[in-house]
């Protein structure tokens, strides 16, 4: 039984299931005996390495500026769960979602019966919010995929209305593969028959995975290049820019790779334009300006100068390196870094190196951080200066106390980091 919200979150926050990923059956028996919500809704699909969630809210709130009823799933949450599922601008309560995952759970044991394996919590996520937007009658849902697309529990939706690819990245190769190609395998796994998908500019080799997919499928693909854009202008504020019939367009995130985002997610409008939403070229516009997502490039302090990014993998390293070389061109910065220790954190830190002039070390989760003392001292080894910090308290403390510095600060790493960062500041 569903009594409140530590139950909710026994059963979709927490690490359970032993199902191997060879197929969606156990996704589609779990979705069957809850009456299969996903068919009646209409969605925008989104999957990629990074971007993800930039790329729903800017398409989300180009819904919500035309007064459609819009549902969005995304994850990681940052400080509560309950930011996974969303309406517009509203988090589901926690009345609604201790009321939908009672229904959900109620036949949780069945389907684990009939498979034979145990649902993972991300799959019974999956479903409470499926099955929520259902009965709120939502318009229509903009989709994340959790990881990959192939084989994610999102993938049991029928065909959408657009799907968006967004990146493609070296990130959980361990169940995605280990080259590109692979991942954008399993990425291109989101483009159903005669869909619509819309794709940013990738290597011929990627680009191939997706036009054989594409082809197979009978789906049409609508590509997105950035150097169509005109008179683009980045701050650390933002972007301004002109595309297609769009004048000076403004971006209220950080960096080039959020302007990309807002050109996949105004080539989705576009198409749903097509397909006759009624969304004008002003609410698109409003939209994108109206866009926020928090963790990525996001200014937490003017004095001193402290953004935070979950840059945790090297694709996501990759666009801090350019944010930084462009907003803040000849300048060293402070970093403070917290990794997860599986990750290959140190070939990550080396790519922030040219631009750092030392670095703040913390674990961003105390079983499977990496350990800020050892990652400093082989920082130091290496002639960085490199200080631990015990606990993200003692971080925030002591860089609190900094208001006569000048020296501008990005903390970056783990998401888990920065929803603890986020929940601490206040």
């Amino acid at each position: 039984m569903v009594r409140d919200m530590k139950d909710v979150i026994a059963l979709v926050n927490t690490n359970r299931g032993n199902g191997k990923k060879e197929s969606l059956d156990r996704m589609r028996t779990l979705l069957k005996k809850i009456g299969n919500p996903e068919q009646r809704l209409a969605f925008v699909h989104i999957a990629g390495t990074n971007g993800k969630g930039s790329t729903a809210s800017f398409i989300s709130q180009i819904l919500i500026q035309a007064n459609l009823k819009t549902g969005i799933f995304t994850s990681p949450h940052l400080e509560k769960v309950n930011e996974r599922i969303r309406i517009n601008d509203a988090f589901i309560s926690d009345d609604d979602f201790i009321r939908t995952t009672e229904k959900v759970a109620a036949v949780v044991d069945a389907v684990e019966k009939e498979c034979g394996e145990r649902l993972y919590s991300f799959e019974i996520l999956t479903a409470v919010a499926l099955l929520y937007y259902k009965e709120q009658k939502c318009d229509i849902v903009v989709l994340e995929a959790g990881i990959g697309g192939r084989l994610d529990a999102t993938n049991t939706i029928p065909v959408p209305e657009v799907a968006i690819i967004t990146s493609i990245g070296m990130d959980h190769t361990k169940m995605l593969g280990n080259t590109l190609e692979k991942i954008a395998g399993e990425k291109a796994g989101i483009i159903k028959e005669k869909g619509e998908v819309v794709l940013p500019s990738f290597t011929p080799s990627i680009e191939e995975v997706f036009q054989i997919m594409s082809e197979a499928q009978q789906a049409s693909i609508h590509k997105v290049d950035i150097n169509d854009i005109k008179e683009l202008n980045m701050t650390e504020r933002g972007s301004t820019f002109s595309y297609k019939q769009f004048d000076k367009v403004t971006v209220s995130m950080v960096g080039k790779h959020q302007v990309s985002n807002a050109l996949l997610a105004i080539e989705a409008a576009l198409i749903l334009k097509e397909k006759g939403y009624d969304l004008s070229d002003e609410e698109i516009i409003k939209g994108i300006k109206a866009s926020y997502w928090p963790g990525r490039m996001e200014k937490i302090q003017d004095a001193p100068t402290i953004f935070i990014d979950g840059a945790h993998n090297p694709e996501g390293v990759e666009r801090l390196r350019e944010s930084i070389e462009t907003l803040f061109p000849g300048e060293k910065l402070t970093i403070v870094v917290g990794m997860m220790k599986d990750k290959d954190y140190m070939r990550m830190i080396e790519e922030l190196l040219p631009f750092t002039k030392k670095v703040y070390t913390v674990s961003p989760d105390p079983y499977r951080g990496f350990a800020p003392r050892v990652v400093a001292r082989q920082l130091q080894e290496k002639g960085i200066e490199a200080q631990p910090f015990d606990s993200t308290r003692d971080l925030i403390a002591f860089l609190k106390s900094q208001t006569d510095t000048e020296e501008k600060f990005i903390i970056c790493g783990s998401l888990y980091l920065i929803g603890d960062i986020k929940i601490k500041w206040k």
